[in-house]
């Protein structure tokens, strides 16, 4: 992952990145620092307020789980970088929108399997 995110960096700061690479490097951005294993406190974010609310990444609409122990100076940095590119390459046919799922509903756990943080519904 860190290699396809440095590739991405690279096309981005090169100015050639098209919307679909900007959307995927969103993705993986989350995915990065959603990174967790047994142990890992994980907490909610959200990610449109981190990412700035006028953004169309589809990886950056709705609360999501990061590691509690990220940077997230770090990653609000990073996200509002990708969402800034987004704003000049996107066109309006490639944005994602999206209806989110009140966040109170929601708790963020540490999948192992999966070794990353995820949203789950809580038990009532």
């Amino acid at each position: 992952m860190i290699v396809s995110c440095m590739a991405g960096l690279a096309l981005w700061l090169s100015g050639c990145a098209n919307c679909e690479q900007l959307q995927e490097g969103a993705t993986e951005l989350v995915a990065h620092y959603a990174q967790c294993s047994r142990g890992d406190t994980c907490k909610t974010v959200d990610l449109l307020s981190v990412a700035g609310g006028l953004n169309c990444l589809g990886a950056f609409q709705c609360f999501g789980a990061i590691n509690a122990d990220a940077n997230l100076d770090e990653f609000r940095q990073r996200a509002r970088y990708l969402a800034q590119q987004a704003s000049y390459v996107c066109q309006q046919g490639e944005c994602v929108t999206a209806s989110c799922l009140d966040p109170r509903e929601l708790k963020p756990v540490c999948d192992t399997d999966l070794g990353q943080c995820v949203l789950v519904p809580r038990r009532r």
